[in-house]
């Protein structure tokens, strides 16, 4: 319980305050702001998503026999390049600028704080699946992008979900290994199981 509460919290708290990151920026607007131009419900959201990457990484390390343990180390360093990018990703435009930084960054922090293949696979399907809730709520009319470039959305987003797997998931993994409710801790300086 404890670790889904951390996820939550995490998420409420830190993707609503870099949300209005983006508000101020002027990279996305709510159609029915409620305070600092966010929407009431964008904590519940950024909630959820959060609680939705941690329990995925966390279910597929059980289905797939994997024992997973980050250092805290390499938990805060990916929480921090997350937030770095995702505060970088409305600070610079347009769209295909933040593109050229968002994309390689997060490269490098899969490769740096994960590095495998099932991670990738990961950090693929949370990319898609961001996407389309985005693309979903933009075409409901819940909030824009003031500059799209790729459809609906900006080109750099499936880049930040990518940095956000890798982070998040590796969070979900540490509070799992923190509360005695997984397996047995293994040292290391990221999270690199065996492939």
């Amino acid at each position: 319980m404890r670790p889904a509460a951390g996820l939550v919290v995490a998420g409420a708290v830190l993707g609503t305050l870099l949300d209005g990151v983006h508000v101020a920026t002027a990279t996305t607007r709510y159609t029915s702001p409620a305070l600092l131009g966010l929407a009431w419900w964008a904590p519940l959201l950024f909630a959820g998503a959060s609680l939705a990457i941690g329990i995925s990484h966390v279910t597929t390390d059980r289905l797939l026999g994997r024992d997973v343990r980050p250092e805290a180390r390499g938990v805060v360093a990916g929480l921090v390049l997350l937030l770095a990018l995702w505060a970088t990703s409305g600070l610079l435009k347009p769209a295909q600028t933040a593109l050229l930084v968002l994309a390689p960054a997060s490269v490098v922090i899969w490769l740096a704080l994960d590095g495998t293949a099932v991670g990738l696979g990961l950090a693929v399907a949370t990319a898609a699946m961001g996407v389309v809730v985005e693309a979903t709520l933009v075409s409901l009319g819940a909030f824009t992008y003031v500059a799209p470039d790729a459809g609906r959305v900006a080109s750099w987003l499936p880049w930040l979900y990518v940095a956000a797997s890798v982070a998040v998931g590796n969070y979900a993994r540490w509070l799992v290994g923190t509360t005695g409710s997984g397996p047995t801790r293994v040292p290391s300086t990221g999270s690199r199981p065996a492939r």
